[in-house]
């Protein structure tokens, strides 16, 4: 049986007193959360040398509605230029995304995504090139069409 697990630990000194988090994730399906999560999309690395916006995750390509989990970091290591992450229903139709975040170069994230809406992101320069990495640990992949 597959077993994907993600480990975080942070340390802050920023208040009078130091905190430490340290939290481990056993990454399950929906359906039966004693099974871990046993297909991924690959991880992919992408090349971005200018500020058009670009899908990264298809919702054709997960079962709608499951136990995904989404790693994305931003590979570069300019802490000056991010890249935007939004939902988004298409990459050319900018009015629909709704911006998660931004992930300044050596940032990354990890979230749940339902497979229900596309992944997209877009770099805040033109002027760079930045490189994102990604990976869906999928609670099902649809089959490949065609």
């Amino acid at each position: 049986m597959a077993t994907t697990t993600a480990t975080i630990n942070i340390s802050s000194d920023i208040l009078s007193y130091p905190i430490t988090i340290s939290k481990t994730m056993t990454m399950s399906k929906s359906a039966n959360p004693s099974v871990g999560l046993d297909e991924t999309t690959g991880l992919r690395t992408k090349k971005f040398t200018d500020a058009t916006a670009a899908v990264i995750v298809e919702h054709d390509e997960l079962t709608d509605d499951m136990a995904h989990k989404l790693y994305i970091r931003n590979a570069s290591t300019n802490k000056a230029n991010f890249f935007y992450v939004a939902y988004n229903a298409s990459a050319a139709a900018a009015t629909t995304a709704e911006t998660i975040g931004k992930l300044h170069g050596g940032d990354w994230m990890l979230m749940p995504y339902d497979g229900n809406t596309n992944i997209t992101v877009a770099s805040s320069t033109t002027s760079e090139t930045q490189y994102l990495e990604y990976m869906v640990f999928a609670d099902g992949i649809v089959a490949a069409k065609g």
